[in-house]
């Protein structure tokens, strides 16, 4: 465990039941409801229900780091029944709702007993539900609203510059995305989630969203696209190539598959999209981190870029501006990366340099490390000074 106060670019908490309707209008009323769907409660959006995450109330929950050891033997390697049948209890045990996962300054209170000076906090719900409405924007973003002057309300956007609560902006729409990254900034937001993936339909660096980006560099705010579930563009094109007749024959099998390709392409591509989109070139303030999504696509990443865009700068213009640099020199200058504890943390700190690794805890999560320090159990071979910057120095940067 470090010497000092850490600072965790992915801490999460979890909803209130009001979340979405706290804030929201009679229409914003009728559109989000809580539906009684068997022996558990649901959020259903326009008629179309949440079941991501599975228990939305939150209570009983599992523990932090319950599922940890799990992800350590499958990055590893190890898949034996005997593991398996291990990790299956620890699914199973679920606790009270602790007050520190709705409430500030129980929560303040808790990063002091783990040596925690600053973190980011995400969506554990709301990371989930942006796809179910796709097909109705306006409304979309009239939640999304409530939803964000909710999070103000119960965590703060910088609460006592310790707890630094991300509004989440849908991409659905881009002057909608681009108003409410607006309002959010004016009353000091300093990081906002994004969902990775293309943006209503355009690449992300599209002059569409131009006016988002302008906001975004002009504040210099920290874009973090954070991990997402629920319904996306990424899913309907699956069902699309390989479940045309919806008559599959295993459909457990389909949803594993499904799972699998996706599983780092909305990173992957919204990445190469923003840097070959010379987004960074018009934007050179810009910032964004890629949180929750592990690391193993970034060598992929560069290697493609400087592959693509070697065409690209000798014979093609991207949207009227000709790229200057390496594509991967502008990667490695604009983008952060959280990567996973179980996963080879020096290794990616070869290829990216210690100035642009993040530690993410993904606490309380059952997912995440038990405690935010057990992060540094992953840095092993990493100098002091590269120790430093992963586990404070770089978020503290990003917000400071």
């Amino acid at each position: 465990m470090p010497e000092y106060m850490l600072v965790d670019a992915d801490n999460h908490y979890y909803e209130a039941e009001d979340a979405f309707t706290r804030y929201g209008d009679d229409d914003v009323k009728r559109f989000v409801r809580w539906v009684q769907d068997g022996k558990r409660r649901h959020l259903s959006f326009g008629g179309q229900l949440s079941r991501v995450p599975p228990n939305p109330t939150f209570d009983p929950i599992a523990k932090a780091g319950a599922f940890h050891q799990r992800l350590k033997d499958l990055e590893a390697g190890k898949g034996r029944e005997g593991d398996w049948e291990f990790s299956k209890s620890q699914y199973g045990e679920l606790v009270p709702l602790p007050q520190a996962y709705r409430h500030k300054d129980a929560r303040v209170a808790v990063l002091d007993t783990q040596d925690v000076e600053r973190c980011f906090l995400f969506p554990t719900l709301g990371d989930c539900v942006e796809g179910l409405m796709a097909d109705d924007p306006g409304m979309g973003y009239k939640a999304f609203h409530a939803f964000n002057l909710w999070l103000d309300d119960d965590w703060g956007y910088h609460y006592k510059d310790r707890l630094y609560a991300a509004p989440y902006i849908p991409v659905l729409d881009p002057q909608l995305a681009a108003d409410e990254l607006e309002l959010v900034v004016s009353k000091g937001a300093r990081v906002v989630s994004v969902r990775p993936g293309p943006f209503a339909g355009r690449s992300p660096a599209d002059p569409a969203f131009n006016r988002f980006w302008s906001i975004a560099n002009e504040a210099e705010i920290l874009v973090a696209f954070h991990a997402f579930a629920g319904p996306t563009a990424y899913s309907e094109a699956f069902e699309t190539m390989y479940m045309r007749d919806k008559l599959v024959s295993d459909r457990m099998y389909y949803m594993t598959l499904g799972a699998a390709l996706s599983s780092d392409r909305g990173i992957l591509e919204t990445t190469m999209a923003l840097v070959l989109g010379n987004l960074f070139g018009r934007f050179p303030k810009v910032r964004v981190a890629s949180i929750e999504m592990g690391m193993n696509w970034v060598p992929y990443v560069l290697h493609a870029l400087d592959h693509a865009g070697g065409l690209l700068i000798r014979d093609v213009k991207a949207f009227g501006q000709k790229i200057e640099e390496l594509p991967s020199d502008i990667f490695k200058r604009h983008v952060w990366v959280s990567p996973f504890p179980e996963e080879d943390v020096p290794a990616l700190v070869e290829v990216l340099g210690p100035e642009h690794v993040l530690m993410g805890s993904d606490w309380p999560h059952p997912e995440g490390t038990s405690t935010p320090g057990d992060y540094a159990r992953c840095l092993g071979g990493l100098d002091d000074g590269a120790v430093h910057r992963i586990m404070r120095d770089n978020a503290l940067a990003l917000v400071g």
